[in-house]
């Protein structure tokens, strides 16, 4: 018996000290491998994903990458709303965003603009003006409204500045 213990107890240690070997030879190597990741990356070594030069920083600055538009304000229009309807008037105010070049157009064609929007607005049910999603649907009727004036590519968008019921 006392052999059968003592070879059972030399199979124990031998696999307790591999296994922390392992353990600490996996975590040095581990700290290793991050610490030589952070400075390669750190140095410019490894290049990640779109790390840009000083150079390319100047090239894709926000502001001179703007847009060449403009806004052209619409003004207020005050509605009174049909019978049935939980408020009395609605007061209306946007901007069409344009391309610059065609600014000087759009602020000439403004009187039929309004026109166009206000005989839209005046239309409309209580439903329309109280449902769910209203302001999503009223604003794309009245952009289209807005390029049926100007014409095609005159006009990108149409920004409401003011919706209020009362």
């Amino acid at each position: 018996m006392t052999t059968a213990e003592a070879t059972d107890t030399d199979l124990d240690e031998p696999r307790a000290k591999g296994s922390k070997l392992t353990l600490i030879l996996s975590v040095v190597l581990g700290l290793l491998g991050a610490g030589l990741g952070y400075f390669g990356i750190a140095s410019g070594v490894i290049p990640l994903g779109d790390s840009a030069s000083s150079e390319d920083a100047v090239e894709h600055d926000p502001v001179a990458a703007r847009p060449d538009v403009a806004f052209v304000t619409v003004p207020t229009l005050i509605v009174t709303l049909p019978p049935g309807a939980q408020n009395e008037h609605l007061r209306f105010s946007a901007q069409i965003e344009v391309p610059r070049e065609y600014q000087g157009d759009v602020e000439f064609l403004l009187p039929r603009i309004q026109d166009a929007m206000n005989g839209y607005l005046r239309a409309l049910t209580a439903e329309d003006i109280e449902g769910a999603g209203a302001l999503y649907k009223i604003r794309l009727h009245l952009f289209r409204r807005v390029v049926m004036v100007v014409g095609l590519g005159k006009a990108k968008n149409l920004l409401v500045t003011e919706f209020i019921l009362n």
